[in-house]
């Protein structure tokens, strides 16, 4: 073989992960594929898993259901594939830069140096591939781990997705449901507007005639009242019929305004909605109805 036909090595000097000590957490451990660097064009490099402890250090990979036995097995299986190939890759390495840096007039060196080259590359070719073989059986097992959860996963994420939209749903239906009611009191404070819901048991003042919560939003707009008092019962009954969510965000993701002004712009999302009123009337719990004493107007 002529030094002319030497073939440059891919990858040289780059450096591989290196397989650390694992602790399964709650049966658990995170698993990130790597392909090994090679030194030849056209040898074999599969790609192997590593295996780490659950940690936020470690976010890249996939976390994966594994007993302890199973995770011993994975992370001596990488250790092995890594140990067999650094070391015939340093071998190879070495031969090559032997058989490249002999001066040209020492012929005999350079003979024996390509006679090396050539019988660690066929070695480098041969622990390569042995290597992936013995690798192989724990690297199906760990990809159908990786698919398992994987698909687990998307399971998931389209759970959340459905129950999402069936929350949405039925958001939307409650809006769209005829049950508010309304009444203009006054009491010391002035004149007030008296939010309630007709299904809902407790005092109901007056006559209203019974709207969405879009026509309740356009009747008091067009009253036109700064003081919106809202019946305590009401919101709490409410509340749990929007599953979870606060009916003062409720409100704002629907007209972008506050609910207990109706006109002025929403207070930041992390301010608290108190359900009383910032002018100053206050909701009672329980009953539906308010302190202090007020006197009926006609519905509107």
């Amino acid at each position: 073989m002529s030094r002319r036909k030497l073939p440059d090595l891919t990858n040289q000097g780059k450096l591989n992960p290196r397989q650390e000590e694992v602790e399964p957490r709650n049966d658990e451990v995170r698993v990130h594929e790597h392909v090994f660097h090679r030194l030849l064009e056209g040898v074999r490099a599969p790609a192997v898993f590593f295996v780490w402890t659950p940690r936020p250090t470690h976010p890249a990979g996939v976390l994966v259901t594994c007993t302890p036995e199973a995770c011993q097995r994975w992370v001596q299986a990488v250790i092995d594939y890594a140990a067999a190939v650094d070391e015939v890759s340093a071998e190879l390495s070495a031969a090559h830069r032997r058989a490249a840096s002999l001066p040209w007039w020492r012929h005999l060196a350079v003979r024996r140096a390509l006679v090396d080259w050539e019988e660690i590359r066929r070695r480098y070719e041969r622990v390569m591939r042995e290597a992936a073989e013995a690798y192989e059986p724990v690297g199906r097992e760990i990809r159908q781990a990786v698919q398992e959860a994987e698909e687990r996963a998307a399971e998931e994420a389209y759970e959340r997705t459905r129950r999402a939209e069936e929350v949405r749903r039925g958001r939307s239906v409650l809006a769209a449901r005829p049950v508010w009611g309304w009444s203009e009191v006054t009491d010391e404070g002035g004149r007030a507007v008296y939010v309630f819901r007709h299904d809902v048991p407790g005092a109901v003042p007056g006559e209203s005639p019974q709207v969405d919560l879009r026509g309740l939003r356009r009747a008091l707009t067009e009253l036109g009242l700064p003081d919106v008092r809202w019946d305590a019962t009401a919101l709490a009954e409410t509340e749990r019929e929007l599953a979870g969510i606060d009916f003062g965000l409720w409100w704002r993701d629907l007209f972008h305004e506050d609910y207990r002004t109706v006109t002025s712009p929403p207070p930041p999302r992390s301010s608290s909605y108190g359900r009383g009123n910032p002018s100053g009337g206050t909701a009672t719990g329980g009953t539906g109805g308010f302190t202090g004493g007020f006197s009926c107007g006609g519905g509107f």
